[in-house]
């Protein structure tokens, strides 16, 4: 970010003392010293009314507000701040911490000369005379407070944590999964140091960080079940989730800047036909923090216009003048932005999970993860499974060929490092993942179905399949040579079950139809699907805000690209597929109306609402148009589950879903002229007034 900010300190909280953050505030900007420093106040939901946002502006903080559903989160609340950071060193503390003069103007020069430290700083715990109420009256007494003050174990709670902006976007900042109370900083620094930093604590006599006393909060939180449950839920993510890279399906407060995650390459000449479909497929991916980046290869067949038709800010198109796949793939690797780049062939198709499934493998020490593919028949959809090897010298010394080329997550920087081998015009996988290996760098099978590849009289492997395979013989002699008989023969007994992995899904290939391409399948949604996309006014249209946020597809069939429109939400299991080249069972296409698709969606969620743990005979009402303050919730024991606002054919309607868990309010509210019930829902016997054997939904007040 090209700015003259030096140094950004977030300050996260919720329902705080405003004399204590301003207490906080004054002493940073205090120790920024010759350095351009700003700080960033994130009040992440507060509603007691005790912070305003003028008084911490007249202080001289930026003021952040985020509303939320009162659940609190340290991880959320400084990541909401470090989204609106300029800084080109991020920290972050608490609000009720004060810091020595010097202090950041210290701490910003040190990762300013060297951004591969993480600092930290170990905490001092002022008295109980020393609260706000006692500092903002005696002022910042320095040398008293070090004369009195206690030193707090290093991973206590809370305190300061300093990195280069680098690497806060590399890892993604907190792990927003973290809630309620504790473990945050440790889970930060720890992987800051997996992410190749290395943990300082500062020993500095001009760099102090002071508690100010109050009353202890962790105590008062932990009283009730549900937060001890939340710390031990945190706890969890610190000692048992080896990764680094977090917040990859979902990054609430991104920084404003901040890259892509994954650059996706795909290289391609004159397969038009198939872009479309390979591009789909990525845009249908559960984790959306990528680019695609598509390098024509001197295509003559119209492959721009294909690429633009997407609309998409995300695709990236370059040309070339035809030089050659592994040319492009160095061209692609040069353009990407992403930390990781995903291998992608301009003729296959990703699973919608591949991305993710891929992130979540990799931790300390590793560069990358492959995993298994299907070939799959263009003309008839027949698959077959192959499952793919570790990658390790013994396995390349024995077949000198490498996993599937189009698995590949592999830092880009190694691409842009080892590159492909330009004079190679067949196996340039196989070379590089050779010297990639010889080089140190290590990756992991995930044990998934990442690709299907499509058959077809086109491809290099059917066009060149000699050069195939004698670059894989002279990627093998390559490897060899200067290998002893003796490391041969140890690398040949090492070989064994664990060079392969178990594949999820490997007995269940049929789960994998409905991605393949249109002119093989007949799909169809079982109930609607919300999508992240305006399908236009002909589709009923979600609302939050007053704006557009999604659309309702409803269930009829769809196609492979409208199936891309809800792998991203996860909302895909209401999909039935089948091959045209068996026979279906899913009926001829037919025109859903836009009142029917609601209809089936709202008695969806009721559905949904029931099948969590409720009582057996609860009842799930929705109301239409109902202002949710006149329903008597508390008296009548009903518990509001959500509203879902629409736009249909221009009007604005909202629906709101309570649950009535002992069927005791619903006949007063179906009986009143005030209120417009939609329906009524229950999994069992509806209980009416008078004796009756109807069970499942009313529908208006009929």
């Amino acid at each position: 970010m090209s700015n003259d900010i030096d140094i950004s300190v977030v300050i996260g909280f919720r329902n705080w003392g405003q004399r204590r953050l301003q207490l906080a505030v004054k002493s940073i900007l205090d120790s920024f010293g010759e350095l351009e420093g700003e700080v960033i106040v994130s009040d992440y939901g507060s509603d007691d009314g005790q912070v305003t946002q003028s008084g911490i502006e007249d202080v001289g903080a930026r003021y952040i507000y985020t509303k939320t559903d009162g659940t609190w989160s340290r991880s959320r609340a400084l990541n909401a701040g470090f989204a609106h950071a300029k800084g080109k060193i991020l920290v972050s503390t608490d609000a009720d911490m004060i810091f020595s003069p010097k202090s950041f103007e210290i701490i910003g020069r040190t990762l300013l000369e060297d951004p591969s430290l993480c600092l930290l700083l170990q905490c001092r715990d002022l008295p109980p005379e020393w609260g706000d109420k006692e500092v903002s009256e005696a002022g910042f007494n320095w040398d008293v407070f070090s004369a009195v003050s206690r030193l707090r174990p290093r991973w206590g709670m809370g305190g300061m944590m300093a990195v280069h902006r680098d690497v806060y976007t590399r890892i993604r900042g907190l792990d927003e999964r973290m809630h309620t109370y504790g473990g945050e900083d440790i889970d930060f620094a720890t992987r800051a140091k997996r992410a190749g930093q290395r943990l300082l604590w500062v020993e500095d006599p001009h760099v102090r960080m002071y508690h100010m006393w109050h009353q202890p909060t962790r105590a008062l939180v932990e009283v009730a079940q549900e937060a001890r449950e939340a710390i031990e839920y945190n706890k969890n993510i610190v000692y048992k989730d080896a990764t680094f890279v977090r917040n990859t399906s979902a990054w609430a407060f991104p920084l404003q800047d901040a890259p892509p995650l994954v650059s996706v390459a795909i290289a391609t000449h004159n397969r038009a036909e198939y872009l479309k479909q390979s591009i789909n497929s990525v845009l249908g991916q559960t984790m959306q923090d990528f680019e695609i980046i598509i390098v024509d290869d001197g295509s003559t067949d119209g492959t721009k216009s294909i690429v633009e038709s997407f609309g998409d800010s995300r695709i990236r198109y370059f040309r070339q003048e035809q030089s050659g796949v592994a040319a492009a793939r160095n061209y692609a690797a040069d353009m990407s932005r992403g930390m990781y780049t995903a291998v992608h062939d301009d003729d296959d198709l990703m699973t919608p999970w591949r991305l993710q499934a891929q992130l979540d493998v990799i931790h300390a020490g590793l560069h990358g993860s492959f995993g298994a593919f299907v070939n799959f028949d263009n003309s008839t959809g027949a698959m077959h499974l192959y499952r793919g090897k570790a990658l390790n010298p013994g396995t390349i010394d024995e077949t000198g060929g490498a996993p599937g080329h189009g698995t590949w997550l592999v830092e880009t920087e190694i691409l842009r490092r080892l590159r492909y081998d330009e004079s190679l015009s067949s196996g340039v996988d196989n070379n590089l993942a050779l010297r990639m290996v010889r080089s140190g760098f290590k990756f992991v099978h995930c044990g998934e179905i990442l690709m299907l590849r499509r058959l077809h009289n086109g491809q290099i492997t059917v066009t060149d399949e000699h050069s195939q395979k004698l670059a894989a013989r002279q990627t093998r002699q390559v490897f060899s040579f200067g290998i002893t008989d003796w490391g041969s023969k140890k690398m040949k007994e090492e070989r064994g079950a664990a060079d392969w992995t178990e594949i999820r899904n490997a007995d269940n290939l049929a789960s994998l139809i409905p991605f393949l391409p249109d002119h093989l399948v007949d799909r169809s949604l079982d109930l609607p699907q919300f999508v992240l996309k305006d399908l236009g006014p002909h589709h009923i249209r979600f609302v939050e805000n007053n704006e557009l946020i999604g659309s309702l597809l409803p269930s009829r069939k769809i196609t492979a690209a409208e199936l891309a429109l809800l792998t991203p939400t996860g909302d895909s299991l209401g999909v039935v597929a089948s091959l045209k080249s068996e026979i279906s069972s899913l009926g001829t296409s037919h025109l859903v109306t836009p009142e029917e698709t609601l209809r089936r969606y709202l008695i969806s969620l009721s559905h949904k609402a029931l099948s969590n743990d409720v009582p057996d005979n609860s009842a799930c009402i929705i109301f239409e148009d109902s202002d949710n303050a006149s329903i008597d919730s508390e008296k009548d024991e009903l518990n509001f589950v959500e509203t879902v606002s629409i736009d249909l054919h221009g009007t604005r309607k909202s629906y709101s879903l309570y649950l009535d868990p002992g069927q005791v309010a619903w006949g007063k509210y179906i009986s009143s002229a005030n209120f417009v019930v939609y329906s009524i829902t229950t999994l069992g016997k509806l209980n009416f007034p008078e004796e009756s054997t109807l069970t499942g939904s009313i529908e208006g007040k009929a």
